[in-house]
């Protein structure tokens, strides 16, 4: 296969992983939601914000310093995964020595044994990096896929029987530490490859120089991605977090399904055509047109429908939900096309001017949550809505100078599917508001989804928008001309 077909083949296998595992994942956090209360989802959300950043330390930017380097050996792979056993072991027992100092930060004395026993989560994880960086590399997205979705099945039904047995928060805790245990299990057998006991010190050098500035990138944006996090679960309370962190996984689940497909899959393509800028601006800007179609209407949707979706899927006592998520959905809608730039930064070799702005960004984190956090979670979440525009500008600016392009370029790229988005968005909220209020919570969900399906496409179709023919060709290109003929003659419209 050429570089396109091996990137729709790599695209296609992600969005099944994706769209499976977030299934699943939904499907079993409403199951959770009414079996707990935001309580205990604030609980773990306040251990995790801990356990999150050090995955992202054991890792070391070391997966990507593979991916980047088209010239890899067996002894460089074997070098990186020793490199990070030894790395997720050490922050194992850091983090399990020091369990009780996270109890006592939040004053919550469940907190120490719940750290000490995610603290496994780290060695399991770190077991398991270079198998899925070889699996990306080599664009077996399909192995990745198989070994997500039985990681999050597996996960998740047991933590809906523990949940039933009346575990409680503990629920949550095993299924993060099954969960990775899975993955680990299943990526060994899917990708086949076998450490050796080798130790290249050049290597671990030479890929050390890439990885240790995209580390740093690493650990300061997880603090910008969770530092809200840290800071209502600390000042606000555990019920506020609960509320927070349950609004920010749906925003996420649009943007993990689309953008995060596409960064996955754009690194190692990008990576690939390094030398060839028109070709790299092409496909970044191809992408993000891409996204956008997707993710756009997906967030406008989701605004504009947030009171039955939460109210149907969490219950009334999720409601405090509803005004944080249609904050937040505004704010995924940017963030789905700023996700993308980091896939730049990483496959020109520019993971110093990526730490550069990170840092950057972090102090402007902090000077603009500390006016909001006085205003409560909903000040919180504008603060948060308010640094995100301000970030993605400056990645937008930076990216576009690397591609020889600009942030004016970028942003013009997407603007006409985010007007046809807000415009759909505003329909499905008119119509919610007004004649479908009285309706069932299915029905209003029903009505909105197939107002704003069918006003989308059909805005689409009218503007002639570039994205849309694109996904046309695309699936006529993959599944035949045959099937999609009609559409290939929309996009022959669309296109004159």
């Amino acid at each position: 296969m050429n570089l396109r077909q091996q990137v729709f083949h790599g695209l296609s296998w992600n969005f099944v992983s994706r769209l499976g595992s977030q299934f699943f994942q939904l499907a079993f956090s409403i199951v959770l939601a009414r079996l707990l209360t935001p309580q205990e989802f604030g609980i773990i959300g306040m251990l995790l914000v801990f356990t999150g950043f050090a995955q992202a330390l054991a890792d070391g930017g070391l997966s990507s310093a593979l991916i980047y380097r088209q010239d890899d050996n067996e002894a460089q792979r074997s070098t990186v995964f020793w490199i990070q056993v030894a790395t997720g072991t050490i922050l194992s027992l850091v983090f399990y020595c020091g369990a009780g100092l996270i109890a006592n930060f939040y004053g919550l004395g469940i907190l120490k044994p719940m750290s000490r026993l995610l603290a496994f989560v780290f060695i399991v994880q770190a077991l398991g990096l270079v198998h899925n960086a070889l699996l990306m590399k080599e664009f077996r997205f399909k192995a990745v896929a198989a070994a997500t979705l039985g990681a999050t099945a597996v996960s998740g039904v047991a933590a809906i029987l523990l949940a039933l047995k009346g575990y409680g928060v503990w629920a949550l805790a095993w299924q993060s530490l099954i969960s990775n245990c899975m993955l680990t299990l299943l990526l060994w057998i899917m990708s086949g490859w076998r450490p050796k006991l080798v130790f290249d010190f050049v290597a671990a050098r030479q890929l050390g120089g890439y990885g240790l500035y995209l580390l740093g990138y690493g650990s300061l944006n997880y603090w910008l991605r969770n530092g809200s996090n840290l800071i209502i679960g600390k000042i606000i309370g555990a019920h506020a977090l609960g509320i927070f962190a349950r609004s920010y996984t749906l925003m996420l689940l649009p943007l993990n399904n689309v953008s995060a497909v596409f960064g996955q899959v754009m690194f190692p393509a990008l990576a690939r055509v390094q030398n060839n800028m028109p070709r790299f601006r092409q496909h970044y800007l191809t992408a993000t047109r891409l996204i956008a179609l997707i993710t756009f209407p997906l967030m406008a949707g989701v605004a504009a429908l947030s009171e039955p979706l939460i109210l149907l899927l969490l219950g009334r006592k999720w409601a405090e939900v509803i005004p944080i998520l249609q904050i937040l959905s505004f704010v995924g809608m940017f963030q789905s096309i700023i996700h993308p730039t980091g896939s730049v930064y990483t496959a020109l070799g520019k993971t110093k001017p990526l730490f550069y702005v990170s840092v950057l960004l972090l102090a402007a984190f902090v000077l603009i949550m500390i006016p909001g956090v006085r205003f409560g979670l909903l000040g919180v979440t504008w603060a948060y809505a308010v640094w995100t525009v301000f970030a993605g500008l400056l990645n937008l600016w930076m990216v576009g100078r690397y591609m020889e392009s600009s942030a004016g370029t970028i942003l013009a790229n997407v603007a006409p599917t985010a007007v046809i988005a807000c415009l759909m968005g505003a329909l499905v909220y008119a119509l919610d508001a007004r004649p479908a209020n009285d309706w069932s919570l299915a029905m209003r969900l029903l009505a909105g989804f197939a107002t704003g399906t069918s006003s989308y496409v059909l805005l689409c179709i009218v503007t002639r928008n570039e994205g849309f023919a694109e996904i046309v060709a695309l699936m006529s290109e993959r599944f035949g001309l045959n099937m999609f003929a009609p559409w290939v003659r929309l996009r022959q419209f669309i296109n004159r």
